[in-house]
């Protein structure tokens, strides 16, 4: 009976130890080892985003025969855009938006207004370079790029006051499209410095927009912000 009781006792002991050695090594398992980390985010090797662009035209050729209002022209832009995670600090990123250029002319006095629309789609490339902790956020970076755009459509509006009690009309108002004299490939340099969603810009057209047919050529220097929505 004693033989008996030792033996169930032993067998006892060695279950329980088998038992609680098991549990030690599955609690000492890093579950994260069998996680799959994902590609794609922000800091991650792929990422795609949106953004919208403003900005102002801010100089003025001194060779041209027409003036713009001093700040009042603007240029507007929606486009997304595909990052690709070279290195650490480098990335390179490809682009494609639709713009919407508007220039603002100085009048006479008679004259509401005289503005120019542009509207282009540009493809774009560039270089990122990171600096500065970023955890998995898009963080700090300086943006060095060049775009080709084609010219969609062209728009000259003009409204003029009429004060002649001969005529039947006050205003005058006259829109003239597919302007000739607009060249339609274009190709400019960006540059920008970004932090998360809010970006500066500075974009430089390195081609004429405006061809011989007219006799002024419009500023290529713009400069505004950018809202990345993914940031």
């Amino acid at each position: 009976m004693n033989r008996l009781i030792r033996i169930s006792t032993i067998v006892m002991a060695v279950c329980l130890t088998s038992t609680v050695s098991a549990q030690v090594v599955e609690l000492e398992q890093d579950v994260n080892e069998d996680t799959v980390v994902s590609k794609f985010g922000k800091n991650r090797k792929h990422y795609v985003s949106s953004y919208f662009d403003f900005g102002i035209t801010p100089g003025q050729l001194e060779t041209d025969s027409v003036q713009l209002k001093p700040g009042e022209s603007t240029k507007f832009a929606y486009g997304i855009y595909y990052k690709y995670k070279v290195a650490k600090p480098y990335s390179i990123l490809a682009s494609l938006r639709y713009s919407m250029s508007q220039f603002e002319f100085e009048t006479a006095e008679d004259f509401k207004y005289n503005r120019l629309n542009v509207n282009t789609v540009e493809l774009e490339f560039a270089n990122r370079f990171n600096f500065g902790k970023r955890g998995n956020t898009i963080g700090n970076y300086v943006e060095i790029a060049i775009s080709g755009d084609y010219v969609t459509g062209t728009k000259q509006l003009t409204k003029q006051t009429i004060d002649d009690p001969s005529v039947n009309h006050k205003t005058r108002k006259i829109e003239l499209t597919g302007l000739s004299y607009i060249n339609r490939p274009n190709y400019t340099a960006h540059a920008r410095i970004g932090s998360n969603k809010f970006v500066l810009t500075a974009d430089y057209r390195l081609s004429d927009l405006t061809n011989e047919n007219i006799n002024f050529e419009l500023p290529p220097l713009t400069i505004g912000f950018r809202l990345d929505f993914g940031g």
